[in-house]
C-alpha cells in the first residue's frame, strides 16, 4: 500500500514536468534561438514520457497485488458474518439486499478506500500546482481561482441530487435482483401455472425502473462534468486567453509565461475535476460502507461447545407452527436418533416431515422445547462443526450457476480428481458426466436448470459423498430417481454405513423404508 501511495505521489510529480518542457522549449529554443538546447529538452521530453509510462505500469501491477485481494478478503469477511448469524436475523433482509451488501456494498467500500487514497494525492498536488500557477503570473492564477468556490457548490448540489438517486436505484435493484431469483428458482410452478405473461410484465416494470433512475444518476454526474467542462473552455480558458494577451501587450507577461500557464491550468483543472468526480462518487460509497459497518456490528450468537464427534440428535418437547394464525405442526415432540441407526421418517406428502428436517438443520427454531445435539442445546453448539459432522440434503437443496466440478467441490473444497469421480460413480452419475463435451468443466446453469431433476438429485447426492459426514439426512433425495437409480444409491450407503455412520431418511415409499433398522411414524411425532 506505501507503495502504491508513493507511486500514485511520483505519476503526480511527473505530471508537473511536461509543462516545465515546453517552458523550456518556448523560453530558449524559439525566444533566446539556443538551438543547441532542442536535442537536450526532447530527450528530457521523452524520459519524461518513458517515466510516466512505467511508473502508470508499476501503479497498475501493485494495484491488482492489493484491490482485488481486498475485495475478495471483504466478500469473505461478509459471508463469514452471514454463516454466524442466526436464520431469523438474516430473514429481515430480502435475498437481494443480501446479494447488494455481498457484491456491489463490498466493492464499493474497497472503492471508497481507493478513491480516498487518489483524493489526497489530488489535494496535495492542487496546492503545488496553485504555486506554480501564482509563480507563472499572480494576476492571471488570481482570477482563475475566483471561479472555484461557484464550481464547487455546485458540485456540492448535484452531489446530494445524486446520491438520493443511487440510493432509490439500488432499492430497487435490490426489488429486481429478488424478483429474478424468485423466477430462477421457482421458474417450473411459473411455468405450471401459466404465470409467465404476469412474470413478464412484472419484470418490464422493474426494468423500466432500474433504467429510469440508473438514467437519473447518469444524468447528475454528467451535470456536473459539462458544468465544469463548459466554465473551463468557454469561460475560464477564453477569458484567461483575452486578459493573457492584454498582460503581454503591457509587458506584464511574456508569451512562453502564458503559455506554460494555460498547459499547467489545463492540469490544474484536471485535477479539480478528479476531486469533483471522487467527490460525488463518495456519497454512494459511504452508504455502502455504512451499510456493510451495520452488517458486521450485528451481534453473533455465542456458542460455546464444539462438536468432535455425532453422537444422538433429540428433540425434547419441541413445538412449532409458521405463525400465530396457523395449525401447530409439531406439539411436545419427542425423538432421538442415535449413531449408528438407520431411521426411516414416514408420513403423507404435505404433513410436515421436511419441516422436522429444518428443524435439525437449524434453518428453523422451535416454538417451545429444544433440540439436543450430543446432549447440548443447539443453540450453544457450533453450527460450523453441526455442519461438519451432519450432511443434509434437502428437497430444495442448491446448485450454483458454475461448473460441475466447482459445484462438487463445496462438498470438499481439496478433493482431488479421483476423489470427484469416485463421488460421482457412487452416486451413478459419472457416466452422464463423461458424455458431456466438457466433462466435469460443464456450466449446469442457475440451480443446475440445464439439468434434470434425476441428474440434480444424483449430483447433489454425489456432493454429499464427498463431504463424508458422519451423520446422512435425506428429505425426500431420490424422489425424482427412477426404482433401479434410488436402489442402487441406497445399497451403497447401507453397505458401507458402518458403525459410526448414522442415516436419517424421510420418506413415503415403502421400498425405501424397508431397508431402514428403525421407523418413525409421523403421527407419532406430530402428536
Amino acid at each position: 500500500m506505501l507503495l502504491y501511495i508513493a507511486l500514485q505521489f511520483l505519476k503526480s510529480g511527473l505530471l508537473l514536468l511536461p509543462p516545465y518542457c515546453y517552458l523550456l522549449f518556448l523560453n530558449e529554443v524559439i525566444t533566446n534561438r539556443r538551438i543547441a538546447w532542442l536535442g537536450g529538452v526532447a530527450a528530457l521530453y521523452a524520459a519524461v514520457f518513458a517515466a510516466k509510462a512505467l511508473v502508470s505500469v508499476c501503479i497498475q501491477a501493485v494495484y491488482n497485488r492489493i484491490f482485488p485481494v481486498m475485495t475478495l478478503e471483504a466478500k469473505n469477511r461478509v459471508l463469514e458474518k452471514y454463516s454466524e448469524l442466526d436464520i431469523e436475523v438474516l430473514a429481515r433482509y430480502t435475498a437481494g439486499e443480501l446479494k447488494e451488501r455481498l457484491h456491489r456494498d463490498t466493492e464499493n467500500a474497497v472503492r471508497y478506500w481507493e478513491k480516498r487514497l487518489e483524493l489526497w494525492v489530488a489535494a496535495i498536488s492542487v496546492p503545488v500546482m496553485a504555486c506554480i500557477l501564482l509563480y507563472l503570473n499572480w494576476i492571471l492564477a488570481v482570477v482563475s481561482f475566483l471561479l472555484l468556490p461557484a464550481s464547487f457548490y455546485i458540485t456540492r448540489m448535484i452531489k446530494s441530487k445524486s446520491n438520493l438517486q443511487y440510493e432509490r436505484r439500488r432499492e430497487i435493484l435490490g426489488k429486481y435482483n429478488d424478483f429474478m431469483l424468485h423466477n430462477m428458482f421457482f421458474w417450473k410452478e411459473v411455468k405450471t401455472n401459466c404465470q409467465q405473461e404476469r412474470q413478464r410484465r412484472q419484470f418490464e416494470a422493474l426494468w423500466k425502473e432500474l433504467g429510469d433512475s440508473f438514467l437519473k444518476s447518469h444524468i447528475f454526474w454528467f451535470l456536473n462534468r459539462t458544468f465544469l467542462a463548459f466554465k473551463d473552455v468557454f469561460l475560464t480558458r477564453m477569458g484567461l486567453y483575452l486578459l493573457g494577451g492584454v498582460l503581454v501587450i503591457r509587458k506584464m507577461a511574456t508569451v512562453p509565461a502564458l503559455l506554460a500557464f494555460m498547459e499547467y491550468y489545463g492540469d490544474f483543472v484536471n485535477r479539480l475535476l478528479q476531486i469533483s468526480d471522487i467527490l460525488i462518487q463518495r456519497g454512494e460509497q459511504e452508504a455502502s460502507l455504512k451499510r456493510l459497518r451495520e452488517m458486521m456490528a450485528l451481534p453473533s450468537p455465542q456458542r460455546p461447545y464444539g462438536l468432535a464427534h455425532f453422537e444422538s440428535v433429540a428433540f425434547c418437547g419441541v413445538g412449532f407452527s409458521y405463525g400465530a394464525d396457523t395449525e401447530d405442526i409439531l406439539q411436545a415432540c419427542n425423538m432421538k436418533i442415535e449413531r449408528g441407526e438407520t431411521v426411516a421418517i414416514q408420513g403423507e406428502s404435505g404433513c410436515g416431515k421436511s419441516t422436522l428436517i429444518k428443524l435439525m438443520a437449524g434453518c428453523i427454531t422451535p416454538v417451545s422445547g429444544q433440540i439436543l445435539w450430543n446432549g447440548l442445546p443447539m443453540d450453544a453448539v457450533c453450527r460450523q462443526d453441526i455442519y461438519a459432522r451432519a450432511g443434509f440434503l434437502m428437497q430444495e437443496s442448491t446448485l450454483f450457476n458454475l461448473t460441475i466440478r466447482e459445484n462438487l467441490l463445496f462438498g470438499r473444497a481439496d478433493a482431488g480428481e479421483e476423489a470427484l469421480r469416485d463421488a460421482c460413480v457412487r452416486a451413478n452419475i459419472m457416466e452422464f458426466i463423461e458424455g458431456l463435451e466438457q466433462g466435469f468443466e460443464t456450466i449446469i446453469g442457475e440451480n443446475g436448470i440445464k439439468l434434470s431433476g434425476g441428474q440434480k438429485q444424483r449430483l447433489l447426492i454425489a456432493r454429499l459423498f464427498l463431504q463424508d459426514t458422519e451423520l446422512i439426512v435425506f428429505d425426500e433425495a431420490t424422489s425424482a430417481l427412477d426404482y433401479r437409480n434410488e436402489s442402487g444409491i441406497l445399497n451403497l450407503l447401507l453397505q458401507e454405513k458402518g458403525a459410526d455412520k448414522t442415516f436419517v431418511m424421510v420418506t413415503h415409499r415403502g421400498t425405501s423404508v424397508a431397508r431402514c433398522s428403525r421407523v418413525i411414524a409421523w403421527k407419532e411425532l406430530a402428536r
